[in-house]
């Protein structure tokens, strides 16, 4: 009795085992058929996985490019939004400057400053812009804004200009400010130096280097700010002075539109140049794909009728194990 019972237990075991294998052939081959792809990598390349390695890990360096691409793409293309919005704000306040100066109004010449004071203060928000937690003007300095508060820049400016008694006295005071490592780049600009390259791709990198430390940038500052500082009553009861200030800021946005259109044209340049690294990335990665599902490409007629046969064997197994199941003493002993 003690060995049939050993007998019993060891069969019962075995016909465990096997039900386990035939289950797991048929998943295995169930996915291969649906896929068409190998579930065994080492055993359908006879464990020379060499190549298969290699494509898997270009494939992972171009993943992290092509990421690294997007998000180039996304920053560029924000910062590229803001220069945007400052080129038709200045496109647009010029003009009024200068006709509202020729008119010589008193009235209008301090409405025309109110507007230079809100276009400023615009301006410095618009490079203030942050993506996320990044600042997009700031350089390798991400973390803050990188222009002090509008008010901060306007009392430095005053600061500046002190016993300037014309416009002219006024833009060369400015111009020197601005110019100076211990005016602006000291009290105005907060931010880090210029982004060093984005790697984009293989042997491929993205400059990014616009900030709102760029001359372009500093330029329309300026003349924005000429503006705004008669809304802070510079020039008070000298209606020639401020319209001859007026002036001034009008012509100096007009002729910052050459500048500003070559930062946004530099940007630009930079945006077509991440677009054509972002297409390569895709078209390899397309192809290393296509290569990977070739290497582990199986047959699928042999695959379809190697699932039958599983399938055939598992059933099977099942009908002995029911009749197994069914056995007792008298129809042992018929």
């Amino acid at each position: 009795m003690n060995i049939t019972a050993r007998g019993d237990l060891a069969q019962t075991f075995q016909l465990r085992r096997q039900n386990a294998d035939l289950k797991a052939d048929v998943t295995r081959l169930s996915t291969e058929v649906t896929t068409g792809q190998t579930a065994d990598a080492g055993r359908h390349l006879a464990g020379d996985v060499a190549g298969l390695t290699g494509i898997d890990s270009a494939l992972a360096r171009l993943g992290s490019y092509t990421r690294a691409a997007g998000e180039a793409a996304f920053f560029t293309g924000a910062m590229q939004t803001t220069l945007g919005a400052v080129q038709e704000m200045a496109a647009e306040l010029a003009p009024t400057l200068l006709s509202t100066a020729t008119a010589g109004n008193t009235g209008s010449v301090l409405a025309a400053a109110r507007e230079g004071r809100q276009s400023f203060d615009t301006a410095v928000s618009l490079y203030n812009t942050r993506l996320g937690d990044r600042a997009l003007f700031g350089g390798q300095e991400t973390a803050r804004s990188p222009l002090a508060a509008p008010d901060v820049l306007l009392a430095a400016m005053e600061t500046a200009i002190a016993g300037a008694v014309t416009a002219q006295d006024v833009e060369t005071a400015l111009d020197a400010w601005f110019a100076s490592p211990t005016g602006f780049a000291a009290t105005g600009y907060l931010g880090g130096q210029p982004l060093a390259g984005l790697p984009i791709g293989p042997g491929q990198v993205a400059s990014v280097d616009v900030t709102a430390a760029d001359p372009a940038v500093r330029e329309t500052l300026k003349a924005f700010g000429m503006a705004a500082l008669l809304d802070r009553g510079l020039f008070a009861g000298a209606p020639q002075a401020q319209a001859g200030l007026l002036r001034r800021a009008g012509e100096n946005l007009a002729e910052g539109q050459n500048s500003r259109a070559l930062l946004t044209g530099r940007l630009g340049t930079t945006e077509g140049q991440i677009e054509r690294a972002r297409v390569r990335n895709e078209a390899e990665t397309t192809a290393l794909r296509i290569a990977r599902a070739e290497l582990l490409a199986i047959d699928p007629y042999e695959a379809a009728s190697r699932l039958e046969q599983a399938q055939g064997q598992l059933e099977s197994l099942y009908t002995i194990t029911a009749r197994l199941s069914r056995l007792n003493l008298v129809d042992f002993l018929r």
